[in-house]
């Protein structure tokens, strides 16, 4: 998950012990992470963050290549130094390791982390484990840290978590439950929406491609204008919208959007609308369309629910979404390119220029606009 620095007109959440940073590692993923090892990636010289990295803890003897692994990552972001927690359950703790002495669990796995990372020019600043309510230091032997661990103690509400709460970004018991929250919803599709999609293919038949484009893109601008025009909380069936959008499109709308986004040059364009005042409806929208549409139609607004995702730093709801693009369609070649970018590191202005949606290289091709209008539907990622 790519952090930048905050511009100057953006509250700062400041992390100054141990438990303040294991409390606030859920808030940073979006869930609650079960067996793993979290990285936190610092930069600056005020050491901001920079990259959130959660793998899970491996079986033994992959410890070395994990942990090479998370290396390389925090490495390609150009962070300066990390701060490692690892995520532990009684079942970790292997044999002969000491939970009352120097063996604790995942000690061979913070060994590794910490060589690795050493090794690739970090500065390790902390390493830490917690469980159960509870967190130790692998690198502290001092008094301060007794053998039973200290209590990471109640997780006050902090800015963090007010600043997630106002986006509209829900923290997960752990990651299945986030996963299933852009799977497709019980019952769906309805009957009446299945209806509404082949009516609205039958409408647009006799249209030249470019017309229908065209078309395509006005009543998709007109459906996101209003649903930006409403406000209000949203609904639990719905955890990846802005808490500021109460924008409930009917199967008209989602119609609409389903066979708008079959097209790959409608589909380029509306990436524009992953940012800028439209970027919340956008998220409405597509997140609806994701859990209504049948196959194979969800993989396009997956696939930009993941853009949204990943431009405001949410990784792990962006690898959700796109696996969820690739389950609806195992060629969607979008979803593809942006899932490699994201395995690989890239951060969504990467993405975007790999991909030919920046407008650089591709003449008519889409780009970030700086108010609500329509982009330019001359794209076609597909093509490139």
């Amino acid at each position: 998950m790519t952090t930048p620095p905050p511009p100057p007109d953006r509250p700062t959440v400041r992390l100054g012990s141990p438990p303040d940073i294991v409390r606030a590692i859920p808030s940073l993923l979006g869930f609650h992470p079960g067996s793993s090892l979290v990285a936190l990636g610092l930069a600056g010289r005020r050491l901001r963050l920079r990259m959130t990295v959660r793998v899970d803890l491996p079986p033994p003897g992959l410890e070395a290549a994990v942990a090479d692994q998370v290396a390389e990552r925090l490495r390609g972001a150009k962070v300066s130094a990390c701060v490692v927690v690892l995520f532990t359950a009684p079942a970790d703790a292997g044999p002969g390791a000491d939970r009352g002495g120097t063996a604790l669990p995942g000690a061979g796995m913070a060994r590794a982390a910490a060589e690795s990372l050493r090794g690739a020019g970090l500065d390790v600043r902390e390493l830490l484990r917690t469980e159960s309510g509870r967190w130790w230091s692998y690198t502290c032997a001092a008094p301060c840290c007794p053998p039973e661990g200290r209590p990471v103690g109640p997780a006050p509400t902090t800015l963090l978590d007010v600043l997630r709460v106002a986006a509209g970004r829900p923290v997960f018991a752990d990651r299945s439950a986030l996963v299933a929250s852009v799977g497709r919803g019980p019952g769906e599709p309805t009957g009446a929406l299945l209806a509404a999609i082949h009516a609205r293919e039958a409408a647009l038949a006799g249209l030249r491609p470019g017309t229908r484009a065209a078309r395509d893109l006005v009543d998709l601008h007109q459906l996101l204008i209003r649903g930006s025009a409403h406000r209000g909380a949203p609904r639990e069936s719905a955890p990846a919208r802005p808490a500021a959008a109460a924008f409930a499109p009917d199967d008209q709308d989602i119609a609409q959007v389903a066979v708008a986004l079959t097209h790959p040059a409608v589909r380029d364009a509306c990436v524009a609308w992953t940012a800028g005042p439209l970027a919340d409806a956008a998220v409405v929208l597509w997140g609806e369309a994701v859990r209504r549409v049948p196959a194979p139609y969800a993989a396009a607004p997956a696939t930009l629910l993941a853009v949204s995702a990943y431009r405001r730093g949410d990784g792990a709801l962006a690898d959700a979404c796109l696996r969820r693009a690739l389950d609806d369609d195992p060629d969607y070649r979008m979803a593809e390119l942006v899932l490699t970018g994201l395995t690989n590191g890239l951060g969504p202005d990467d993405v975007e220029e790999a991909l030919g949606l920046d407008g650089a290289g591709s003449v008519g091709g889409p780009r970030w606009p700086s108010s609500g209008s329509a982009p330019n539907p001359g794209g076609g990622t597909d093509a490139r």
